[in-house]
């Protein structure tokens, strides 16, 4: 496969992993609202910021899910060009396993060590049930991207 087809694919895979990473935190956030899931928290700061600079248009929910699922393409491609730095054919089912350690490490850095920087630029507190939500559909981004990624393989 072209490296472009490889690239496009593993943003595809991205994608499709955060939409079901999405799916599965919006009861939380139906029941809870943003403070329910830590990293639509960590989006609406991001989004504010970027809007803040170009207009005084306020940040809504849905904007913090585009920019989440955005995230979600971009790393997937981050996770293909991982793997592509190995240099050796790695099984399916290894490519399954590094990808939740992968979407794993992803959650320790955003939303656990950067969660006190993000309360305090976007003057929320994150909570521990919006964490632990947050690291549940981070596993589900990691085997959503680990079955999908081993198509290129």
């Amino acid at each position: 496969m072209s490296p472009v087809l490889e690239l496009l694919w593993a943003s595809t895979a991205g994608l499709v992993a955060a939409a079901c990473m999405t799916i599965l935190e919006l009861p939380f956030w139906k029941k809870w609202g943003t403070e329910g899931v830590a990293e639509w928290q960590v989006n609406a700061v991001i989004v504010s910021m970027i809007i803040q600079k170009f207009t005084r248009r306020r940040v809504d929910s849905k904007m913090s899910v585009v920019m989440h699922v955005f995230h979600g393409a971009a790393l997937g491609i981050a996770f293909r060009v991982l793997l592509n730095s190995v240099g050796t054919t790695i099984p399916s089912s290894s490519i399954l396993i590094y990808a939740i350690v992968y979407s794993g490490v992803l959650w320790i850095i955003s939303p656990f060590l950067t969660r006190r920087l993000f309360e305090l630029v976007g003057g929320f507190r994150m909570t521990r049930r919006g964490l632990a939500v947050s690291l549940l559909a981070h596993g589900v981004y990691g085997a959503s991207l680990g079955l999908l990624i081993p198509v290129l393989v």
